[in-house]
């Protein structure tokens, strides 16, 4: 029999997070182009290991980063994990420094058995993010100052639901089944502040994405010893024309001097215009060497043909990206139950990430530190994870915007053996 109690829990978690997805979940200027800033493999674990996901399996935690990692799970488990985002942006131009802060529930994963060579895992993550808010005011002779006020938020959500199969000794393959769903919201205005004699402008734009999205993962590993294994894994997802609609309108309107626009005429206007928004080709690699309940070491690559990305037939300022990541795992001594600290599993990271924005001529690029900490709870095998990222993406050069960010995640593992039978005398 399963504890009520513990459905209770679970519920009340699935219920938050599914009333959270809609909140604004980020701070960055460059969200504005294609499908938002990508949200890759951001729940504690992988997180303070570089966000490294390709080549690590784990009977404790559910690795959707690549979905042949599932057949680690028991075969009498069930794991269960959530989390909690919280980020500090401080943004940084040739004009100006702005900081913002913003949190939000991050994930909820859930993995267990279906036989022995089967294991299954299913789950809400978030796949990008909408959301900033950038003034850039000019003065222009015979007109004065000018205001382009460009604002976004929203993002696309994915619920999936993975399956691992165990198709030879140490030979895994697998694939998420995602649904990716929500909406983008972005608008951009043109003011004139001391002019009255010019009329303000407005676009506003609203993209909703539904559709069905795949990726696939293959692993395999070699015992070198008895508690030594070294794993290498890849992922990929094929190219894939997801459907969307979009709502248009673009109008001219008067302010008045209590902030009440009046509008004027409307210049263009579209409602639920169908269309394509093509999500890219990716591939990745990884390697990982373990030392069983002592110590981790891994390293991914990932590639991404962002070139190809298209939204209702219009491209955007994307290219090629390029991503390596490693990180490491390390537990003192699991049986020390007289000394805490040491049953504390220790985890760092490093990301190196050649992104898909070109902006006036320069890729930005982003690299981030991260630190981590599984912290077990005495008497069942349930871990508190800790993590933190700190990075830095973009420039002040060719007067664009420098992004530092501190990154919190707070997330819980539960591991639970809830498929044996009860034998009662």
């Amino acid at each position: 029999m399963l504890n009520k109690s513990r459905f209770l829990i679970l519920l009340i978690v699935c219920l938050t997070t599914f009333s959270a997805i809609a909140q604004i979940r980020i701070a960055s200027p460059y969200s504005r182009f294609g499908i938002g800033d990508l949200a890759d493999n951001n729940n504690a674990w992988n997180l303070s290991m570089g966000q490294t996901s390709f080549a690590i399996r784990s009977p404790y935690h559910v690795n959707y980063g690549n979905p042949a990692s599932y057949t680690a799970f028991d075969s009498l488990s069930f794991v269960f994990e959530g989390g909690f985002n919280a980020d500090i942006v401080q943004l940084t131009s040739n004009a100006q420094t702005a900081t913002r802060n913003y949190a939000s529930l991050g994930y909820i994963l859930f993995g267990m058995p279906v036989t022995r060579w089967w294991k299954t895992s299913f789950g809400l993550v978030p796949f990008s993010d909408v959301g900033y808010n950038v003034v850039n005011v000019e003065t222009y002779e015979g007109i004065g100052p000018v205001a382009r006020v460009y604002t976004g938020s929203g993002g696309i959500n994915k619920f999936y639901w993975g399956n691992g199969f165990k198709i030879m000794k140490n030979l895994s393959i697998g694939f998420n089944f995602s649904y990716l769903f929500g909406n983008m919201q972005r608008e951009s205005q043109i003011l004139f502040l001391d002019s009255a004699y010019y009329a303000n402008v407005k676009v506003k734009n609203n993209v909703t994405m539904n559709d069905i999205y795949f990726n696939y993962g293959i692993q395999y590993y070699a015992l070198l010893k008895r508690d030594l294994r070294l794993t290498a894994g890849a992922v990929f997802a094929l190219e894939s024309k997801m459907s969307a609609e979009t709502d248009y309108v673009a109008h001219t309107f008067f302010s008045g001097i209590s902030g009440i626009e009046y509008p004027k005429d409307t210049l263009e206007f579209v409602e639920g215009y169908k269309g394509k928004i093509i999500i890219p080709l990716t591939l990745g690699a990884g390697i990982g060497l373990e030392k069983f309940d002592q110590w981790l070491f891994s390293i991914d690559y990932r590639w991404a043909n962002w070139k190809k990305f298209t939204a209702f037939d219009l491209t955007d300022s994307l290219v090629n990206s390029h991503q390596i990541s490693a990180g490491a795992e390390f537990l003192p001594d699991i049986n020390s139950y007289s000394n805490y600290l040491k049953r504390i599993r220790y985890r760092v990271g490093f990301m190196y990430n050649n992104t898909y924005l070109k902006l006036r001529g320069k890729q930005l690029n982003e690299f981030a530190f991260t630190v981590g900490f599984g912290l077990p709870l005495r008497g069942v095998k349930t871990a508190l994870n800790l993590s933190a990222q700190v990075g830095m993406r973009g420039t002040t050069e060719a007067n664009l915007i420098r992004e530092t960010y501190l990154r919190f995640v707070i997330g819980f593992s539960i591991y639970e053996r809830w498929f044996i039978k009860r034998k009662y005398y």
